[in-house]
């Protein structure tokens, strides 16, 4: 079992880790693109399609339906602590850009009113604040996701030697 939990934290954080270098190459090719849903669709559905993958192999391994799902949940948890270092880092990097952006002003708006004098510590303080309900839905969604793939990977299928005569 503790194979299998390092091999998931491996696998998590490489996942982690390719999706944020991914956000940071694409904010600094495209900085002012918006999150549009085809493009969220784009960024997260092979995440989850990876978290699903984990369930699969996780109930083939075990057999357990239960350990398909918390193998999703906890490689999405793994995925989302890197890929938030990585956020970290291209809110730090890339702010003064990403202030231009649409799906910034309200973020713009709040520091404002805020009372802080630094949109760069702001912007750390909401992104550090939002943090444990990121984790949570990121657990949540890979839950679901090894529930999925671990209904597919219960699956058996039957070959024609195995049927009665």
């Amino acid at each position: 079992m503790r194979d299998l939990l390092r091999r998931l934290a491996l696998l998590g954080a490489s996942v982690g880790a390719v999706f944020g270098i991914w956000d940071l190459i694409a904010t600094r090719l495209y900085p002012l693109a918006e999150d549009s849903p085809g493009a969220l669709l784009l960024f997260y559905g092979p995440m989850f399609a990876i978290w699903a993958v984990a369930g699969f192999f996780t109930r083939r391994r075990t057999g357990r339906l239960l350990d398909a799902v918390r193998a999703g949940a906890f490689v999405a948890l793994v995925t989302f602590v890197v890929f938030d270092i990585a956020v970290f880092v291209r809110v730090n990097l890339f702010l003064d850009v990403l202030t231009h952006r649409t799906d910034w002003q309200n973020i713009v708006a709040r520091f404002q009113a805020s009372g802080f004098h630094s949109l760069r510590a702001y912007a750390n303080y909401e992104y550090v604040i939002g943090t444990p309900f990121k984790l949570l839905v990121s657990c949540l969604i890979g839950a679901v996701c090894g529930l999925t793939g671990g209904l597919v990977g219960g699956l058996r299928t039957r070959h024609p030697a195995e049927y009665p005569s």
